[in-house]
């Protein structure tokens, strides 16, 4: 900006070049307005009716509601001999055409609506003999224009050509060259901001921002456009631009309550409504009335945003906050050029030169300068939150590493406690069961019992013990099926339970081809065998059966162990019945069921004590893993 400034005061005091200083400036003796007869294609100005005018002249004020063509007519002398000289028309509203001594010098693309939108772009000539001659010369200039939109004609002047030329790039400059710069940098960082808030959708001032941005870039254009497309004529153009400027000055609005920090719901409900009002108001009035309305409507969003502005200015002195204070230091300087412009819409001055489009450029970046330092704020706020972070997670993962450290201890301990209790589980179901045999047949057996029955109890108690050691060294299957693993079991109960006059039947269905891990054989018959030493101790039945099957149902395989005993059972009813509270052996079982993830019931049916297990292949393969 500061360059900027530099350029405009160096091409302002800039002086003229020495090929020049020889020729005067044109002195006009009268210029002269007069409105055309027959309408929009008017070819030549009528011979009476001229008046007198000053330049710049609008001739809404001399001809209200006039629509149409008005020519206007400069004389000079010109001095002989003919020397070349600059002509600079500075602008005309909205479209025309220029003569110099009956030779056309320019002409717009349109005269006839839809009009060619010429008012803000600036016309240099340099002309010399034939076209220049001694004496009487004659500029004659035909402008189209609608009264709505100050219709007229801007200052002329002619003099040295690098005089004029110099003039001219002045003119140029700030009519055309500083708008395109101006739009160009809204709308980068319009896209810029943007970019941001996507980013990061929480900070709404940044999304308001972008919004703002692009209305006015909406409304801007307006500046530097030279026809009203993608509209049919200029009045639809006008509404246009009278609704970008309502978006504009209420996201405008929406930015400052936002950057400071505020939210009123009812204001900005109450806003937007009478914006939306407008919009709608300006769309459907009638081209008689279009002057008024645009009037009314730049007028409340002028105040709406002058108010922004105030409320910017009391909010960022009272919390005295660094960047707040820059933002309406830009904007107190956009306030100054829209006063101006207010009062050129107005015609309170003799210009059309606006310069809230070509200060918006301090505004936007002083804003975005104001963003992006928040915004870089709230990086690094972020970056030290997360160095925080990352030693507060360095040293939670210390504390993690020494408390899986103690709960590893604590596992390993408990594991051998398990460990250990199920080793005295397989003794008392194991050797305990086998011990409770061995009494048995010793106590039922004749006063000189023979060494050989003797010693087979010795062997059987052995082999119990290798049993339960084997198990306690390795998990491994064993490779038998469940029939041969029950095989040496069946043996020894049948012998046993026959030498106490105990019937015993046994039902064995589809375990030929079961191949079980030695654990799981192992959990089964050790259930098996407690409640068999059950029945032999506690039931005092005659009768015993013992159903084992492997089945398919509807969800999957299924291994059934069912023993039944016609003995006394647990009916609380009966003086010898066994109390109905568990004890290690029903609890051991309960418990090496829940292990091959299957279930025990304990029923008293017909007079028959039933204790069944149901066991799933799949989930006792699971419970045996969970187990090992």
């Amino acid at each position: 900006m500061l360059g900027l400034l530099c350029l405009l005061v160096g091409n302002a005091h800039a002086q003229p070049a020495d090929v020049g200083a020889a020729v005067s400036p044109v002195t006009f003796e009268r210029i002269e307005a007069v409105r055309a007869n027959d309408g929009w294609h008017a070819t030549q100005p009528p011979d009476v009716g001229w008046e007198r005018v000053t330049l710049p002249d609008v001739w809404r004020q001399r001809w209200p509601h006039y629509d149409g063509v008005v020519w206007y007519r400069l004389t000079w002398q010109e001095p002989a001999p003919v020397q070349a000289r600059g002509l600079l028309l500075e602008y005309l509203n909205m479209a025309g055409a220029v003569y110099l001594n009956g030779s056309l010098l320019s002409r717009d693309d349109s005269l006839v609506e839809p009009l060619t939108r010429a008012w803000n772009t600036p016309r240099y000539w340099v002309v010399e003999a034939p076209a220049l001659r001694p004496g009487l010369n004659t500029l004659l200039v035909r402008v189209s224009g609608l009264s709505a939109y100050s219709p007229g004609l801007g200052p002329v002047v002619g003099g040295a050509p690098a005089d004029i030329h110099a003039r001219y790039e002045r003119e140029q400059w700030v009519r055309r060259d500083l708008q395109l710069f101006s739009l160009a940098i809204t709308v980068t960082l319009g896209v810029f901001v943007l970019t941001l808030w996507l980013y990061r959708r929480a900070e709404t001032a940044y999304g308001w921002f972008s919004a703002m941005s692009f209305t006015w870039w909406l409304y801007a254009v307006n500046q530097v456009a030279t026809r009203p497309w993608p509209f049919t004529n200029n009045d639809a153009w006008e509404v246009f631009v009278s609704i970008a400027f309502l978006a504009y000055c209420g996201c405008f609005a929406m930015f400052v309550l936002r950057f400071c920090g505020r939210r009123m719901p009812r204001i900005e409900t109450a806003m937007w409504t009478t914006f939306g009002i407008g919009a709608g108001w300006l769309v459907v009035m009638p081209h008689q009335s279009i002057e008024t309305t645009r009037a009314i409507w730049a007028v409340i969003p002028g105040v709406t945003y002058l108010a922004s502005c105030l409320l910017l200015f009391a909010l960022t002195w009272r919390e005295r906050q660094l960047e707040q204070r820059v933002v309406s230091l830009c904007a107190l300087t956009f306030v100054i050029a829209g006063t101006h412009d207010f009062l050129v819409f107005f015609g309170v001055l003799a210009s059309n030169v606006y310069y809230t489009a070509q200060t918006s450029q301090v505004l936007m970046i002083g804003m975005a300068i104001v963003l992006a330092r928040r915004f870089a704020e709230n990086a690094r706020r972020i970056e030290r939150f997360n160095d925080e972070l990352r030693v507060g997670i360095d040293n939670a993962r210390d504390e993690l590493a020494l408390t899986l450290n103690r709960q590893h201890e604590l596992e390993v301990v408990n594991a051998r406690l398990a460990e250990r209790l199920d080793l005295a589980h397989d003794l008392h179901d194991g050797l305990g069961g086998a011990l409770v045999s061995s009494i048995a047949a010793i106590e039922h057996a004749p006063h000189t019992l023979p060494p050989e029955r003797f010693l087979g109890l010795l062997k059987e108690l052995r082999d119990e013990l290798r049993i339960v050691i084997d198990t306690a060294a390795t998990q491994q299957s064993g490779g038998l099926t469940l029939a041969e693993q029950i095989a040496p079991l069946r043996h020894r109960i049948t012998v046993l339970f026959e030498s106490q006059k105990i019937e015993c039947d046994w039902r064995l269905d589809g375990i030929d081809a079961c191949e079980l891990s030695a654990a799981q054989s192992l959990e089964l018959l050790r259930i098996l065998q407690e409640a068999l030493t059950n029945v032999l101790k506690h039931s005092r039945a005659s009768r015993v059966q013992i159903d084992v099957r492997h089945h398919a149902d509807r969800d999957g395989k299924r291994i059934t162990l069912r023993v039944e005993d016609n003995g006394i059972g647990f009916d609380i009813g009966h003086e010898h019945a066994v109390p109905h509270r568990e004890g290690a052996g029903l609890h051991s079982m309960r418990r090496r069921a829940q292990r091959l993830g299957g279930t025990m019931t304990l029923t008293r049916e017909n007079a028959w004590t039933v204790l069944q297990v149901s066991v799933e292949i799949a989930r006792a393969r699971d419970g045996a893993a969970a187990s090992a």
